[in-house]
């Protein structure tokens, strides 16, 4: 007898389901992970379902494994297209052209203890300039609010590592973001 039974899931097994059932569904998986210590392989491309029940996580993109680690960690530090389209719910892959945004863009991850607090506004007020944002999700990862922003930030490479310096002292996790027109 194995010391660590494995259950298999396929996505076809909740993606046809209302989701009340769909969270009854994992809500029951959680359980029997917890109370009897077996490992539930997920196989999906849903990543509300792996936010939900998930503790680690592989993206597999055009049959190679491209990424694997912590679902925290993933969500928080997305390498491969694959994974951030995953995680955004948008095709990222483009073909770029030549002209690039003048301005600075970042992508942040607001952390369980900064997703409430007005870190953006603070950062307007405290260095009196406008901060675009480009893109704003929340979701909900292992029961905690977790979100992200791309935002533009204003012109003056000085002015750019301040804002960037205060919002890592803050918490946020950042990222660079090549951007093109």
């Amino acid at each position: 007898m194995a010391t660590n039974p494995r259950i298999l899931l396929c996505d076809e097994a909740t993606s046809a389901l209302d989701p009340q059932t769909t969270g009854s569904i994992l809500n029951l998986l959680k359980e029997i992970n917890r109370k009897l210590n077996i490992t539930i392989i997920i196989i999906t491309h849903q990543m509300s379902v792996v936010t939900e029940i998930c503790d680690r996580v592989a993206i597999i993109d055009s049959g190679k494994l491209v990424e694997e680690g912590d679902v925290n960690e993933i969500f928080a530090n997305p390498k491969s297209d694959a994974a951030k389209e995953l995680i955004t719910g948008k095709e990222i892959r483009f073909s770029p052209t030549k002209t690039i945004i003048s301005r600075r863009v970042i992508r942040i991850v607001f952390g369980e203890n900064s997703a409430y607090e007005p870190v953006i506004s603070n950062a307007i007020l405290k260095f009196n300039m406008p901060i675009n944002i480009l893109q704003a999700d929340t979701k909900n990862v292992g029961g905690k609010a977790v979100g992200e922003m791309v935002l533009g930030l204003p012109d003056g490479e000085d002015l750019q590592e301040k804002i960037i310096s205060y919002l890592q002292e803050s918490g946020l996790s950042i990222a660079e973001v090549q951007t093109y027109v």
